[in-house]
């Protein structure tokens, strides 16, 4: 996931690589331990969670699972925080990392990537009785936006939707819930993220438009860059998981928030 505070992430890699050099476990090591240390975000909704019977669930942890069954070893999973996953992969206390880690250049310099997951895709969420059916609706500054602070929804929308007046929250959950209480009309974010959130919100009709923006980014599964053994047996599983269907199942299970609106 991409965020303003981005920098700061990358300040806590570069401090890693200052202090200590890179012990993530080779594949070899991995097999013949018989698990897999998997680092996921615990609080971030659908990628990782504490589910009614604490235990990890979300997006995250069922495509964790399908990778370590893949390499025929166990998952051990590391919970961390979104500025700790990339100094967890290169002080070796994980040996691979998700946690919705986007793929970016600077990332790029100190971290290896798999193919990716998916794509982040940027929707207009909105209660259907408010009658918005494209982009196009938001430019007149007739519909109040409700965004979520410091996210990169708010800075595409100053740039390309400049007139419409937003009112900024700082959590999905809030701004969801201030839609259906009437607080505004729409919502443009990442949909992978703000679907989850809907059925709270079970007494609203929601619609989903898409296809007005192109993808905000590609998120991967991060590996310690030396292992290219790792990283092709993890693309390997990967692939299998998209020629049998797992991987879009998986998707559709933490990600799919029903009702959806393609714009061409």
């Amino acid at each position: 996931m991409i965020r303003i505070n981005q920098f700061l992430g990358f300040c806590a890699v570069c401090s890693v690589l200052a202090f200590g050099k890179a012990e993530a476990r080779e594949s070899a090591a991995i097999r013949a331990s018989g698990h897999i240390n998997i680092g996921v975000e615990a609080g971030l909704p659908p990628l990782g969670q504490y589910d009614v019977r604490n235990e990890l669930a979300g997006y995250d942890v069922d495509v964790g699972r399908a990778i370590a069954l893949g390499l025929g070893v166990e998952p051990r999973f590391v919970t961390l925080s979104s500025s700790g996953r990339i100094p967890y992969l290169l002080a070796g206390k994980v040996d691979i990392v998700l946690g919705g880690l986007t793929r970016t250049p600077e990332r790029a310099q100190v971290i290896a990537f798999s193919h990716p997951l998916y794509t982040e895709q940027f929707a207009i969420i909105a209660p259907k009785e408010r009658g918005i059916s494209s982009f196009t609706d938001l430019l007149s500054g007739m519909h109040q936006l409700v965004e979520v602070r410091g996210s990169t929804a708010v800075a595409y929308l100053r740039e390309h939707a400049p007139e419409a007046p937003m009112l900024l929250l700082d959590s999905y959950a809030d701004a969801i819930r201030a839609l259906a209480q009437g607080r505004g009309d729409a919502m443009v974010d990442v949909i992978e993220y703000v679907g989850h959130y809907l059925p709270v919100q079970s007494q609203v009709q929601w619609t989903v438009i898409r296809g007005f923006a192109p993808p905000v980014g590609e998120d991967c599964i991060g590996l310690a860059r030396r292992d290219v053994t790792l990283r092709a047996d993890v693309n390997h599983v990967l692939e299998a998981m998209e020629q049998d269907g797992r991987l879009e199942a998986i998707y559709r299970k933490w990600f799919d928030p029903g009702s959806a609106q393609a714009v061409p």
